[in-house]
């Protein structure tokens, strides 16, 4: 299994060689307007990144569908959990919630792995295809819901497709993708995910039970189709031998017009240092044995990439995220649950923009302790309002109609500038070249069994211990995190992938 093989595998890649911004005339009223478009940058607009960024934005309907998903389940969980709310049969219990929620981090560790194998097995675009299947019959599950069992294996299915685009978006962006642009396309998957969040709020929030499945379906079945009109990689078909298609390839996601003997002969360049790099990457990743793995830095890399998907997931985003209106009815907040939840995704937008712009200009580790430092602060806050709320008889009214809310906007927007979207990118610049993608495939795996943990104890305890335990908790993880991001973490900002030694 090669998962994230490519994924900002060898700064060789950088095969583009920047042209002259195209000049956009426009005639209002008889006077012609020329708009420079991007005059001195390098815009994902130009005419040579075109096709990279409209097969970008096809790909990831794919992470949208995933965070509608998300957002649907954290807002529908409550529901169905109250006799007066619930729109099936049955009323789902906190312990059949738990499960819920934790068979959709199983599917996700499922899905890693099998499209981890089935990307170097089938190719990337079938692999695309694929992706589609489990989330669509997922929808299907939730529509006909004679029992919880449905769901069950509904939650199952829609996570193989999580956990599965986790792993084929970037690989596809990043193989497609020239490197002066990598970085802003493949940031539309955590942009895309959030964005498909905080829809999956709103819908749900405001349509009955059996409209959101049809929508559900209608997802996958868009980005299916919208597959058909853009070929494979060329860095796959490169390490299948197939240079000729490789050769289409490129040029399609180059956008390349043959207008000039030099155009061509500095196409053919560009190609044949593509072909290069991917050959020496490929043949670097095909001769991993476990002693690669049984270095002093590969160990390093490891422990630290363990150490970030541990935060990631038990810094008490992904808790807030899940169980969203379960967390605004134990905190008694005065607006109303859905209303609170639907703010929250659009912090939650508005933090992973954040992070977009500011993680190439103040780098990864400033990033990080600030978002495990405020994410603390915010934490604790929130677990002292709980305690008081249902441990003392102090009186917290004036509180509910602001506190919980903003608390809760405070740690998602904080977290989605650092802490979720960062220690990914981490996970690829740490790792030696060698072993950056078993490493990382292996941590991915193990990230989806971290998820499963909290997802299944965690409203367990809410319901049992209240507010404050749970956060408090976070908020100690959070506390280490600050700690051990700032002793062990080196910053990895504008250093090659090949040099980074932790």
């Amino acid at each position: 299994m090669t998962v994230l093989r490519e994924i900002f595998s060898q700064e060789q890649l950088r095969f583009c060689v920047p042209r002259e911004k195209p000049l956009l005339c426009a005639t209002v009223n008889g006077t012609k307007i020329m708009l420079k478009i991007c005059a001195k940058s390098e815009g994902i607009f130009k005419r040579e990144y075109r096709k990279q960024l409209l097969v970008s934005i096809c790909i990831t309907i794919i992470p949208f569908a995933h965070g509608f998903g998300m957002g649907w389940f954290s807002v529908i969980l409550a529901k169905l959990q109250s006799p007066l709310e619930t729109a099936l049969d049955f009323v789902i219990t906190v312990n059949e919630g738990s499960w819920m929620g934790g068979f959709a981090s199983l599917g996700g560790g499922c899905g890693n792995i099998i499209f981890g194998i089935l990307a170097d097995l089938v190719g990337r675009k079938a692999s695309l295809y694929f992706l589609a299947i489990p989330y669509a019959i997922s929808w299907v599950l939730v529509y006909f819901a004679k029992s919880v069992e449905y769901l069950y294996v509904g939650r199952f299915l829609a996570g193989i497709s999580g956990g599965g685009s986790y792993v084929m978006v970037p690989i596809f962006i990043g193989e497609i993708a020239d490197p002066k642009i990598r970085g802003r396309l493949t940031s539309f998957f955590s942009l895309t995910l959030n964005s498909g969040i905080f829809i999956g709020y709103i819908v749900t929030a405001r349509l009955p039970y059996h409209f959101i499945p049809v929508l559900g379906v209608a997802l996958p079945a868009i980005f299916f189709l919208s597959q058909l009109f853009f070929p494979e990689t060329p860095v796959f078909l490169i390490q299948r031998g197939l240079d000729e298609r490789a050769k289409k390839s490129f040029k399609f996601y180059r956008n390349f017009q043959s207008i000039t003997k030099e155009s061509i002969e500095e196409f053919q360049i560009e190609f044949d240092n593509l072909k290069c790099a991917v050959t020496a990457s490929h043949n670097i990743n095909m001769n991993v044995t476990w002693r690669d793995f049984c270095n002093k830095r590969a160990a390093i890399a490891f422990a630290n990439s363990l150490v970030l998907m541990m935060l990631n997931i038990f810094c008490g985003a992904y808790a807030i995220l899940y169980y969203t209106s379960n967390i605004f009815i134990q905190a008694r907040a005065d607006l109303d649950p859905d209303t609170n939840t639907i703010i929250v995704g659009l912090v939650q937008v508005t933090g992973v923009c954040a992070a977009t712009i500011l993680v190439d200009k103040f780098g990864r580790k400033p990033l990080l302790m600030f978002s495990c430092g405020a994410t603390c602060v915010g934490l604790t806050i929130f677990g002292i309002y709980g305690y008081m709320l249902q441990n003392t008889t102090v009186d917290v009214s004036g509180l509910s109609s602001w506190l919980p809310l903003v608390n809760v906007c405070l740690v998602l927007f904080v977290v989605n500038a650092g802490l979720i979207p960062i220690p990914f990118v981490l996970l690829v610049e740490l790792m030696p070249p060698k072993i950056r993608a078993k490493a990382s495939a292996i941590c991915l795996v193990l990230f989806n069994i971290f998820g499963f943990i909290l997802m299944k104890l965690f409203p367990v305890a809410l319901e049992d211990f209240g507010l404050a335990l749970p956060m408090w908790s976070f908020a100690l993880l959070d506390l280490f995190g600050l700690v051990y991001i700032s002793l062990f973490i080196k910053e990895t900002k504008g250093m090659s992938l090949n040099k980074v030694d932790p």
